[in-house]
């Protein structure tokens, strides 16, 4: 393909919208980061505590710091996405991101652990504000097409994910810990920075295009879905918190980063505990993400028609079904793949919910800035989860009242998310 810009305009073969390249490398850019996912790092707990003597809740904390640095940095990377886009921003938080993997082949204390992971927390990647590097310019491209597009551009941490899940196992049986960080580290580096560079573009108009391919949908075409996927709505921040759905929405986010972070960081170390062995724990993991290739692409058609609320509702309920296994193991192979499979299949679920919700209702122009927001009350639930789990599954409680605490909060944030209607007309709207 010669070069994109002609002139102002963008240029592709055949007419092929432009925002598709978008989608495309959110997508690679998402199975270069994988690495930096909690899952990803679970099973990095068992060798590094054995070799540096440190608990499963000391590693936690780790998560916590690059939790914190991402929700201080994301309120402010949340409205310099929606006025310069994020290209340079993620080229930038790819070179952070690969030389903090790198950086954890040589830590030997616990402090240089902690730092290292606070300043991963700069680039948002493995942290609630890498959303904001490759799925908010990926919402500003589509509306109407926006499910599909952004369960495309989301499949990219998942399949990344069930290849770095076997890929660490091997890497660490054979080579060691320290270099399966190392081979993540240069992956990362050679993926996401000359990616970002050359592909990613702010929005459409700023290339003379409309969203979703040049052509502003039919009148056919947009009663197909929801009113809340179609009507391209420009809420600003401050009017979109005045509203007390997006407090409904924030609070169910809250309780579902608790329950996924402390579930996502401990449950391999749990199964390993029951004396399951690597390599099951490595496949039975494997069929979450895996699941969620599918079940992404599913549940985003599915919010191209149906309210995104309706999917949220799914989201929580069948999470919380998924612990079930959990909750009554006795070390069966088996309900590791009951647990996997159902997890993945309402993860998809999930990230549908959290990938529309917000632009569905408060639309595309501030929608970095209102993300940014959510970032500093998701990275609370989120950083203090995992080691909270730590701490209650190494003082002596009981793994199964840990994993029902988790499905109590998962049937409550799927209620409060079925309750969170879309919002009425701005006050501007109104006069």
């Amino acid at each position: 393909m010669r070069s994109f810009l002609a002139g102002s305009r963008l240029w592709s073969p055949f007419g092929f919208y432009y925002g598709w390249v978008i989608v495309a490398s959110a997508l690679v850019m998402n199975m270069a980061a994988s690495p930096m996912s909690p899952v990803a790092y679970s099973f990095f707990l068992t060798p590094m505590g054995q070799e540096l003597g440190w608990s499963r809740s000391d590693l936690s904390w780790a998560i916590t710091f690059r939790l914190v640095v991402a929700g201080v940095s994301g309120p402010l990377l949340g409205p310099m996405i929606d006025r310069h886009g994020s290209r340079w921003i993620t080229a930038l938080a790819g070179l952070v991101a690969g030389g903090s993997l790198l950086a954890l082949s040589w830590v030997g204390d616990l402090w240089a652990l902690y730092l290292i992971f606070a300043v991963s927390g700069l680039a948002g990647f493995g942290g609630p504000a890498g959303a904001l590097l490759t799925i908010v310019p990926v919402g500003k491209w589509f509306i109407v097409q926006r499910g599909r597009a952004m369960a495309f551009a989301t499949m990219g941490f998942p399949l990344g994910t069930v290849i770095v899940i076997q890929v660490a196992q091997w890497l660490i049986s054979t080579a060691g810990w320290r270099t399966a960080w190392q081979v993540f580290g240069i992956v990362l580096l050679a993926v996401v920075t000359p990616v970002s560079c050359i592909f990613m573009r702010r929005m459409p108009e700023d290339h003379g295009l409309r969203p979703d391919g040049a052509r502003p949908p039919s009148d056919d075409h947009a009663r197909s879905g929801p009113a809340e996927a179609t009507a391209d709505v420009h809420w600003t921040r401050g009017e979109a918190f005045r509203t007390p759905v997006a407090w409904v929405i924030l609070a169910a986010m809250v309780l579902m980063g608790f329950a996924l972070s402390g579930t996502l960081v401990h449950r391999v170390a749990f199964w390993q505990g029951l004396g399951m062995s690597p390599a099951l724990v490595a496949l039975g993991t494997a069929a979450d993400p895996f699941t969620v290739l599918f079940s992404a692409m599913a549940f985003g058609m599915l919010g191209e028609r149906v309210p995104v609320r309706f999917i949220g509702l799914a989201a929580g309920g069948g999470m919380a079904i998924s612990m079930l296994p959990m909750i009554f193991t006795n070390g069966e192979g088996y309900t590791i793949f009951l647990h996997g499979f159902t997890w993945g299949w309402f993860a998809g679920a999930l990230i549908t919910v959290f990938n529309l919700i917000w632009p569905n209702y408060f639309g595309r122009q501030a929608i970095g800035a209102i993300q940014g927001v959510v970032l500093p009350a998701s990275v609370v639930a989120n950083g203090i989860a995992a080691p909270a789990f730590g701490y209650l599954l190494d003082s002596g409680g009981s793994p199964a009242l840990v994993w029902t605490l988790s499905l109590v909060l998962f049937v409550v944030s799927g209620l409060l998310l079925l309750s969170a209607r879309p919002p009425g007309p701005r006050e501007a709207d109104r006069g």
